[in-house]
């Protein structure tokens, strides 16, 4: 089983394998490369800065159990657009006020109670300034994988995450897709 070693404050840590077949995924000198693989590096392809976020959110035993990366202030300010830094400052003091969340869950684990099995990351559309990547993952028992995607754009020079989306799970669509839900609507 492949490991990757992920420098964090100059702590290097061991971590889960980031797909179902046990290996990193496979990026293009296109995309950016794999630099989020280098010791000391710092992620900066869409795809590089998803496989990054789950590295962080796994922490060194790869069981999720510490703070999502989505909570982690150094991961907003390097990794997320400044208009969604900006909606989860204003969302995150709207949930002091009311003295109760307005996210009641990690959205890089689509869950409360995170359990990632066989991650598989994979870009899905890629544009000189905008990309999607999903990240699909098993959870718990569920037989069907969870898909959640990351939307990026270009901003200040690099690539910025700008909003999440994924399944809500056990509920379909009129069509038999699953429903989705999306962070940008949660931010309103």
């Amino acid at each position: 089983m492949k490991r990757i070693c992920l420098s964090l404050a100059s702590a290097c840590i061991l971590l889960l394998p980031v797909t179902a077949m046990g290996q990193a995924p496979a990026t293009s000198s296109k995309s950016g490369g794999a630099q989020a693989n280098k010791p000391g590096a710092t992620a900066t392809s869409p795809l590089d800065i998803v496989v990054t976020i789950y590295k962080i959110s796994a922490g060194a035993d790869g069981n999720y159990s510490k703070e999502s990366a989505f909570l982690n202030k150094s991961v907003r300010q390097r990794y997320f657009s400044k208009s969604l830094r900006a909606g989860l400052i204003a969302m995150d003091a709207k949930s002091k006020k009311l003295n109760e969340p307005i996210l009641d869950f990690d959205p890089i684990t689509n869950s409360q109670d995170p359990d990632v099995k066989q991650l598989s990351i994979k870009p899905v559309s890629m544009a000189e300034d905008k990309a999607v990547i999903a990240a699909s993952f098993f959870s718990h028992t569920e037989k069907e994988p969870t898909t959640v995607r990351y939307d990026f754009i270009k901003e200040d020079g690099g690539w910025k995450l700008d909003e999440v989306h994924g399944d809500i799970a056990g509920e379909k669509g009129s069509g038999g897709e699953p429903k989705q839900w999306s962070l940008r609507d949660m931010l309103k």
